[in-house]
This record gives C-alpha cells, sequence and structure tokens, in this order.
C-alpha cells in the first residue's frame, strides 16, 4: 500500500528569491494601556513546499509548510506575504496566524527567539514538473495496469524547469574589453528522485548513470541527482515480479552545485600574447628576406654568362685595345666598388633573432607543460576531494538511518523530524556532489582532464614547432659562407676552403690588371693573361646568383633544398599567428562561460522563497514531491 505523505512541521532550509513586504498587526479590541506590538530584529523564513501527486507525476494537492524564526523580545508582530496560499493552519502551539488579504499576519511574545510553524495549501504553479513513464516489455502501460504483473519494467522520469530567464551579461575579452552577450538559462535547480525497491522482487536493475545506491535490508534506495536544464529524462530498468512499487520522493533545492575552474583565462591570454610577441619578430625576419629576393631581381646578370667567349675575342684583338684600356679599367673599378657593397650588405647578425625565435618556442612549450603539470596536480586534488565526500557521505548516511528510526519511531517530535529532515538534506547534497554528470565533482574531474588533454594538444603542437624551427638555425651560417665566397671574389683566396687549392685570383686583380693595361700593350697582354682564367667565372655569375636567390626563397616561404624539405618563415608566422588567435578565441568563450555561470548562481541564490519573504526576511527554500505509487 502506498503511505500517504506526512506533512512535518519543521521546514528545510535552501536558496530562493527575495520579495518587498508590509506588514501590519491585526487587533480588533486592545486595551488602551496594551503596548503596540513591535517590529522582529530578524526574521527566517524557511518554506518546504509538499507536493502530492499520482504515479503519473500529476499534482493534486500543493501544500507549503512555513518555519518562521524569529528573533526580538516583547510583543511582537509578524506579517508573512502569502497571496497564493489558501486556509491557513497553525502547526505551533500558542501561534495563531490569520489571513488578511495577502499577508499570514499574527502577534507573538517571546523572549530573544522563537521558532513558529504554519501550513497553507496552494494553488500556486510549481517551478518544475515531473512526468512519469511506465513501460512493460517495451510496452507504455498505465500505473493501474502494472500491479501484481511480472517482465520487464521500465520506468522514465522526467523533470521539466520551467524557471527561463534571459538576460544580458558582461566579461572581459581577450584583450581587456568589456563585452556583452544575450543568454538564456533556466534558474538551477537540483532535482533529486528517491526510488525504493524491493530486492527481493525485482533484479538485474539497470539504474541510471550518477545514480546513488543505499541498502537497508532488502530494500534498494536509487538517489538520482539531476540539475534540468530545462529538461532532463533518466530511466530505471529492473526484470519485475509481482510489481509493486513505493511512492517516489523527488527533492529539490535551488542552487548550481558546482561549477567549472575558470582560473586558468588569464594563463592562456598571456601565452596567446607571447605567441603574438613571436610572431610579429617572425613576420620581421620574412620582410627582411623577401627584400634581398626582390633585390635580386633587379640586377640583369645574363651578360655575364658570355665573359669567357669575349675574353677570347679580346686576346686575338690585343692590339685594338690600347685606346679602351682606360675605360676597361675604370670598369673594374666599378665593379670591385658594386661587389665591395653586396659584401658590405650581407650583414649575419640580421638573423641572430632566428636563434631566439627557436629559444621562445622552446619557452612557450615549457610552459605548456607546466601547465599540464598543474592541472594534472589539480585533478590529484578533486580526487582527495571525493575521496573526503564520500567518507563524509558514508557518515552521514549512517546518522540519517539512525534519525530516520528515531523519527519513525516518535512521529509526533519535531526535532526528531527535523534532525531526519536535515540529514536527508546532507544525503542529497552529498549524492549530488559525487555525481558522476554535471555539476558534480567527478564533473568536475572530467572538465579538469579536458583542459589537461588540451594542454597536452598544444604542448605536442609546440614540440613540434620546436622541431620544425629548428632547421632555421643553419641559415646564419649559410649567409657567412656566402659572404666569405664574395670577398673570395672579391679579394681573391680558396674558393671552397677545403684548401690546399688554387688561389683564384678576385675582382681586385682583374682592376688592377685593367689599370696596368692602360700604361702599355705589352703589360696590358701580361696582366690580361694572368687574370683570363679569373674573368671566366663571371659566366657562372647567374647561375650562382640564381642558387642564392632559390635558398632565400625556400627560407622565407618553405620548400625543398639539396633534396630536403624545408619549413619556411612564412610556415612559422602563420602557426603563431593561428595558435595565438585559438587561445583568445577559447580564453573569450572561457570568459562568457564563466559570465552565464555567476548570473545562474546569482539567479538560484535569489530564489528564496515560494509564497513571499517578510519584510526584511533571509529565506530558504526547499520542495518534495512525492509521486504515488503503484499498489496491489
Amino acid at each position: 500500500m502506498a503511505k500517504p505523505l506526512k506533512i512535518v512541521r519543521l521546514g528545510r532550509r535552501a536558496p530562493g528569491l527575495a520579495a518587498f513586504v508590509t506588514f501590519m498587526l491585526l487587533s480588533t479590541t486592545v486595551a488602551s494601556s496594551a503596548p503596540a506590538p513591535g517590529k522582529p530584529e530578524s526574521i527566517v523564513d524557511n518554506e518546504t513546499v509538499y507536493v502530492v501527486a499520482d504515479a503519473l507525476g500529476t499534482p493534486q494537492t500543493t501544500v507549503v509548510v512555513d518555519w518562521l524564526q524569529v528573533q526580538g523580545t516583547g510583543l511582537l508582530a509578524l506579517a508573512d506575504p502569502a497571496g497564493a496560499a489558501g486556509e491557513i493552519e497553525s502547526l505551533s502551539e500558542g501561534f495563531t496566524p490569520a489571513k488578511s488579504g495577502d499577508m499570514v499576519t499574527a502577534s507573538v511574545e517571546q523572549d530573544g527567539y522563537g521558532d513558529y510553524f504554519y501550513r497553507a495549501e496552494t494553488t500556486a504553479p510549481l517551478p518544475f514538473d515531473v512526468r512519469v513513464v511506465y513501460l512493460l516489455d517495451g510496452q507504455e502501460t498505465a500505473p493501474a495496469d502494472l500491479a501484481g504483473k511480472d517482465g520487464r519494467l521500465r520506468i522514465e522520469i522526467t523533470i521539466v524547469n520551467r524557471l527561463e530567464r534571459t538576460e544580458t551579461v558582461e566579461y572581459e575579452n581577450a584583450d581587456g574589453a568589456l563585452e556583452s552577450s544575450e543568454v538564456t538559462y533556466t534558474v538551477p535547480i537540483l532535482c533529486i528522485p528517491q526510488l525504493e525497491i524491493d530486492g527481493t522482487k525485482m533484479t538485474d536493475i539497470v539504474p541510471p548513470d550518477g545514480a546513488q545506491l543505499a541498502i537497508a535490508g532488502s530494500t534498494l534506495t536509487y538517489a538520482i541527482p539531476v540539475v534540468p536544464s530545462p529538461e532532463e529524462t533518466v530511466a530505471i530498468e529492473m526484470t519485475a515480479r509481482d510489481i509493486e512499487l513505493a511512492p517516489m520522493i523527488v527533492s529539490a533545492f535551488p542552487g548550481l552545485p558546482a561549477s567549472p575552474d575558470f582560473s586558468v583565462v588569464d594563463s592562456f591570454i598571456e601565452m596567446r600574447d607571447g605567441l603574438s610577441q613571436l610572431g610579429l619578430l617572425s613576420e620581421g625576419h620574412l620582410q627582411l628576406v623577401q627584400g634581398i629576393v626582390g633585390g635580386m631581381d633587379e640586377y640583369d646578370l645574363s651578360g655575364m654568362s658570355g665573359a669567357a667567349q669575349g675574353i677570347a675575342q679580346l686576346q686575338t684583338a690585343l692590339a685594338q685595345m690600347e685606346g679602351g684600356a682606360t675605360g676597361l679599367s675604370q670598369l673594374a673599378a666599378g665593379q670591385y666598388a658594386y661587389l665591395d657593397s653586396v659584401i658590405a650588405g650581407i650583414d649575419t647578425s640580421q638573423f641572430d633573432s632566428l636563434d631566439e625565435l627557436v629559444a621562445g618556442i622552446t619557452s612557450m612549450r615549457q610552459g605548456a607543460a607546466d601547465l599540464e603539470s598543474g592541472v594534472s596536480g589539480l585533478l590529484g586534488l578533486v580526487d582527495g576531494q571525493i575521496a573526503l565526500a564520500q567518507q563524509m557521505d558514508a557518515l552521514n548516511s549512517a546518522s540519517l538511518a539512525d534519525a530516520q528510526t528515531l523519527a519513525g519511531r516518535y512521529p509526533a517530535d519535531a526535532e526528531a523530524q527535523a534532525l531526519a529532515a536535515r540529514l536527508g538534506q546532507l544525503d542529497a547534497m552529498y549524492d549530488q556532489l559525487l555525481g558522476a554528470s554535471a555539476p558534480g565533482l567527478p564533473y568536475l574531474r572530467a572538465q579538469l582532464a579536458g583542459i589537461g588533454s588540451g594542454l597536452t594538444g598544444l604542448r605536442q603542437g609546440l614540440e613540434a614547432m620546436e622541431a620544425s624551427a629548428a632547421g632555421l638555425s643553419a641559415v646564419p651560417g649559410a649567409f657567412t659562407q656566402l659572404r666569405a665566397a664574395l670577398v673570395v671574389l672579391r679579394d681573391g683566396g680558396d674558393p671552397d676552403g677545403a684548401g690546399p687549392a688554387p688561389f683564384m685570383p678576385g675582382f681586385g686583380a682583374t682592376k688592377d690588371g685593367l689599370t696596368g693595361l692602360a700604361s702599355g700593350l705589352t703589360q696590358a697582354k701580361t696582366g690580361f693573361a694572368s687574370s683570363a682564367g679569373s674573368l671566366a667565372l663571371l659566366s657562372e655569375m647567374p647561375e650562382m646568383m640564381g642558387e642564392l636567390k632559390s635558398t632565400l626563397q625556400v627560407l622565407a616561404a618553405g620548400g625543398t633544398l639539396r633534396g630536403q624539405q624545408m619549413p619556411g618563415i612564412s610556415t612559422t608566422v602563420d602557426a603563431l599567428d593561428e595558435v595565438a588567435s585559438g587561445l583568445g578565441t577559447g580564453a573569450e568563450e572561457m570568459r562568457e562561460g564563466e559570465a552565464l555561470t555567476n548570473a545562474m548562481k546569482a539567479a538560484a541564490e535569489e530564489y528564496t522563497s515560494f509564497l513571499g519573504l517578510p519584510e526584511g526576511a533571509t529565506g530558504h527554500l526547499s520542495f518534495l514531491y512525492k509521486v504515488d505509487g503503484v499498489s496491489k
């Protein structure tokens, strides 16, 4: 048989909605010498809303039990808003509240502190709906048709939160500027359906994820914490014999039990700023190399390919060179000056910052690894908190069982009933904290694990960038070799530096030779012959400059160099910009999420009353929703 819901004299505490009220003392006949009732020093208004529903969850009766905790001395006037309340019934001896318009009024005489209880039926709309569906062997079945049947039973419980709100939240973006966005959410309400199942008749039970089980003898009690936003359905299945179900109790408390840790946002922004600075440095390197390549395009060296052939012709026409010897000498001097300016323009120190780029990427990789380790430490801390909560839950469960036994033994004892109610609230709170779904501690741990996984991916990406950027360290050495080769071309020396090798005269020797040619035809023949081999190398200059240009283009944009694929500076610039942009976007989304979470918390903290609060009172609100069982 389903047991009727008992309306106890103690209310449960929970957060709620503040309201402004006025109070008045109802007094028809007072002796002229009687003092006027005073105003209480403080009031705590604890409302517990009891709902009796049929087996499908449809409400039949709604009763509010109001517990007023009053501080003050002497004759005090109480005025509690209750516009949606029906008939008022006192639950405290000597306390005679009365309905006056939209207020419940009373006068009390006390010395310091007083507890006053009354009940009132109401038809005010509830903040959430409960719907229950029963399926026997896959077919939806009415509760009355289930009694005494056998089969695979599935019970689906749907809770719908009706407290939807839309508001504008403000938050700082990744650059510190104030942003705003319109968000829609439901005021968070923690709902905990509790099902008592006879273990002698129900087997192969499959509860929903996050359900908490308490066993007392052959009775299995499943508590299923959910925070519908706006709707959530949970289901439990079992193999049933001779079906009979006890009433289900749904406890509900406004509040957001847990939320993610948003403190890592500042670290993401710092990482983004560091990557942006590295990106600017790499962009400068890229522009420098592209400028050198563009400058090389301005010079036409194709005429040098015919220098060797021209030298042969000059040797056969040496007799005709006397008149032009002076002009040729001036030409050689100009070439020498040009080559000297090219050598002076190759400053290998401009590429020292490439090492800084590699070091910067290494530093970022180490920072990501440190954050990864920090999140791992937080996971260990949350594991410790879960273990502690489990120990406290076990202790509270034992105390709750004793208190429930005491309350059952002394049903008229208000303190025993209050103790059992409070311990039941604690038990529900621990169940929520240990729930695997949002927002319990296991859920928080899963969020931290996700952040740790993201940091691992970031670290691995930076490691790949570090490996790719390492090849850039060879660029300064290549330019050093190029400069040395040009110095040899200008001043003479060993062309490849491998030694021993024939000494190659430079442009200086050519210039001196042409100058000597102007002083006499005989000396010109000798000087020209000695420098003919050097002048023949001019035919190779276009190819050499082409190779240099190709090398610089690979350095800038990436490509194949001497059979090896090399990343360019542009690759580094793009990668740094992409990572920095992603970090900035992620930080802004997390700050917007933090603003939404704070708004939901504030809304829950303000929802402290179902009927209304006395002026200046602090409120606590909770719901007990009894769904009728299935009885033979």
